[in-house]
């Protein structure tokens, strides 16, 4: 088992950076339907984790429940981890912005990008049609904290976009909660999701996820599932949820 990797560019809106879009193809067959694929927010941070944990899951698929995927890591091209551009691409536009002090007292970056963004997913997902056979029917997408946000706004916006969202600590406290106030209003969607959140009362993340998380489980034949542990925090429910989420979404629809 790996990966064929290709790597594509599209240029950011407000920057001269480039998205840098790169696609893991897995090198065994693809089945008759076609490869699920996984869109992975924040690449550079996450994309190597998701095609090391998805290999190693696949490995017994009859076991896990986790397949073989292509795995889609937009990220920035840049070596830093987190780009400060993801602040406007995760972010909802807004008149007014009132957000709490950054610990570095650095001031934030510009905001309000997330419509932009979702033009880009698209882009992206023409994109990842051109090379490779998907299985339409399983096309999940991955969001940590603001990333999280961001899938929480595109559920509200355009939730038929993916079939499978995994929404991992999502920064529903951005601007006095300004995307939870619409997302407690959702209809029920098609989508299979998974939320993620650490239980740390910090800019309440638990309680903010599990609020949307209950209002989602009471919409008639909504499949949704939650994951919380007391023993993880911001940056270690990643890794904590990956495997349940991934056996929960890949198993439903």
């Amino acid at each position: 088992m790996g990966y064929t990797h290709i790597v594509k560019s599209i240029r950011h809106s407000i920057s001269e950076t480039d998205y840098r879009i790169k696609i893991a193809i897995p090198k065994e067959p693809a089945p008759e339907e076609g490869y699920p694929v996984f869109y992975i927010l924040d690449g550079n941070a996450y994309g190597v984790l998701f095609e090391s944990v998805v290999m190693l899951q696949a490995q017994r698929t009859e076991k896990t429940g986790v397949p073989l995927a292509v795995i889609v890591s937009i990220g920035y091209e840049q070596e830093e981890i987190y780009s400060p551009l993801r602040i406007y691409d995760f972010t909802p536009q807004s008149e007014v912005v009132n957000l709490p002090e950054r610990p570095s007292g650095v001031p934030w970056p510009t905001s309000g990008g997330a419509e932009e963004f979702l033009e880009v997913l698209k882009k992206v997902k023409r994109m990842v049609r051109q090379e490779v056979e998907i299985d339409v029917r399983k096309q999940l997408v991955f969001g940590h904290s603001l990333g999280g946000l961001f899938l929480v706004q595109t559920l509200i916006l355009e939730p038929e976009l993916f079939t499978h969202y995994y929404i991992c600590s999502p920064s529903l406290w951005w601007n006095q909660e300004q995307i939870l106030q619409d997302a407690l209003k959702i209809t029920p969607v098609q989508s299979v999701i998974f939320i993620a959140s650490e239980q740390q009362e910090k800019h309440k993340m638990f309680e903010n996820a599990h609020s949307l998380y209950n209002h989602l489980k009471s919409l008639p034949m909504q499949s949704v599932e939650m994951f919380t542990s007391p023993d993880e925090n911001h940056m270690s429910i990643i890794p904590a949820s990956m495997c349940q989420a991934l056996r929960f979404l890949m198993k439903n629809k």
